[in-house]
């Protein structure tokens, strides 16, 4: 009952960091699929597959595959078993392997095993057709961002993977304010995929990180959200305007660098300070939940107190009343534990109270709340109970202390017994049942101590049924039987 009663005040694991994670997930299988697309162009020479623009770059074949490697990479990554650790070995030598082709090694025509004019010339590897600049480089960030993850380096991973977004980004910019400068030989298509990937690996690692502390539920995380929607939209929407008036193209280049050095200032500057926010709220967080335990728990036996033990009974009163069922209610108390006190000092006897305190929790079950009601007398909550269970589980604690030894001191041990009194909970009424629980203590200790004694009340109806409504009842019944 005690961990139950804990978990109430947990803080549940946030949604937007689930979304996030399923989002980045989908977006691995949409660069598959986008990669598929190119690869499919090329093969059959349907030229706006690879080139979205007329005119403009084109996305390269083995630019796609990378891509579509990197992605298979990143959803197989924490598949166990050998299979996974084989296949990303090999995703890694390949990609390793064609970028060296591509980069240095150029091959004649006649070398190919192509037969497609098209794909002849692609695969010459000339340097026209290698891979641009900033696609070495955002296919680089990604495959480090990637293993960084499979580390589990989440800072390394994804300021790895924000490089690549702040690349794709400038780009994608390039191409809505129609500055080639910021794209430079990268295609539409390249940047749409490398956007995505990039924002797959930062949603899979949204857990972790900065990118948590953005997606926070709390203060922090919020204000953080708030700040870079607005902003982004402001900044890059007045650039869009600005630069569709302006027809001088150097001024177009110069106030759209001015944009994205703006936007990822901001953007920089939110995730610095969600991080912050969020390390200040967790600390706060932190000193609320000792707080919390030192309101409901006692400090002594780390057992529920009065407080938090009223709680427990009041949640589980709520769900009494919706499912039904007995609970039952037994208080405890330790034989003559002022002659304890008296003859072996206070020290000895905290020994004993946490010694009892840890036994009765041992020996109840998960779904009993136990309680230091007062100095040496404890209170033990049990739902689902009915009376003639109470009586059994009272005279196994009673007889189970009994038989308890407790270290004292080291050659000498203290043997002590306990009165116990049960009762049950009847129609909600916990006053009343605590009421016949002290009684039967009383009589415990009249009788002799060491001993059980109870106190128990019938369930009685909370209304009678009015005589109309049971005719009604009898009438229904009736109809349904000749039904």
């Amino acid at each position: 009952m005690n961990l139950q009663f804990t978990a109430l005040y947990t803080t549940p694991h946030h949604s937007l960091i689930v979304v996030a994670k399923k989002t980045g997930t989908q977006l691995a299988y949409l660069v598959i699929g986008l990669a598929a697309c190119v690869l499919a162009g090329h093969a059959f020479d349907i030229e706006y597959l690879y080139r979205p623009v007329a005119g403009g770059p084109a996305t390269h074949p083995f630019t796609a595959i990378l891509f579509l490697s990197l992605s298979f990479s990143l959803i197989l990554q924490f598949r166990k078993k050998v299979v996974s650790i084989s296949l990303q070995v090999a995703v890694a030598l390949a990609m390793l392997s064609l970028l060296l082709l591509n980069m240095a090694f150029p091959v004649q025509s006649s070398d190919t095993f192509f037969s497609s004019p098209h794909l002849a010339e692609i695969f010459q590897l000339h340097p026209s057709n290698r891979l641009s600049g900033n696609t070495f480089l955002v296919i680089s960030c990604l495959l480090m961002a990637i293993w960084a993850r499979k580390a589990r380096h989440s800072t390394i991973c994804q300021t790895l993977a924000l490089m690549a977004l702040c690349i794709s980004t400038m780009a994608l910019t390039g191409y809505a304010y129609q500055i080639p400068a910021f794209y430079q030989d990268m295609s539409l298509f390249t940047v749409t995929l490398s956007f995505f990937l990039a924002a797959s690996v930062l949603g899979i690692t949204a857990n972790r990180g900065t990118v948590r502390a953005v997606l926070s539920p709390h203060l922090g995380g919020q204000i953080a959200r708030v700040q870079f929607i607005v902003g982004g939209m402001f900044f890059f929407g007045t650039g869009y305007l600005v630069i569709r008036s302006v027809a001088s193209t150097q001024v177009s280049s110069l106030f759209g660098t001015y944009v994205i050095a703006v936007c990822w200032f901001l953007f920089v500057v939110l995730m610095i300070g969600a991080s912050v926010h969020e390390q200040t709220d967790r600390t706060r967080r932190k000193l609320e939940k000792k707080l919390r335990a030192v309101a409901l728990y006692d400090e002594l036996t780390q057992l529920l107190n009065r407080r938090g033990f009223k709680q427990v009974i009041d949640q589980q009163l709520a769900h009494q009343r919706r499912v039904g069922g007995g609970v039952g209610l037994m208080l405890v108390d330790i034989d003559h534990f002022k002659q304890v006190n008296d003859r072996y000092g206070h020290d000895v006897g905290d020994k004993v109270i946490r010694h009892i305190a840890w036994n009765l929790r041992r020996l109840v079950r998960d779904t009993d709340a136990v309680c230091r009601y007062g100095g040496e007398e404890f209170a033990i909550l049990l739902p689902h109970t009915d009376p003639e269970g109470v009586i059994i589980a009272a005279n196994t604690l009673q007889h189970a202390i009994e038989a308890l030894s407790i270290p004292i001191f080291e050659e000498e041990s203290l043997s002590v017994t306990v009165s116990i009194g049960c009762a049950n909970v009847v129609n909600g009424l916990i006053e009343k049942a605590f009421k016949r629980a002290d009684e039967a203590l009383y009589e415990s200790k009249h009788a002799g101590r060491n001993c059980v004694s109870g106190r128990f009340e019938a369930p009685q109806s909370v209304y009678s049924l009015p005589k109309q409504a049971s005719r009604s009842r009898h009438f229904f019944r009736s109809a349904k039987q000749q039904n």
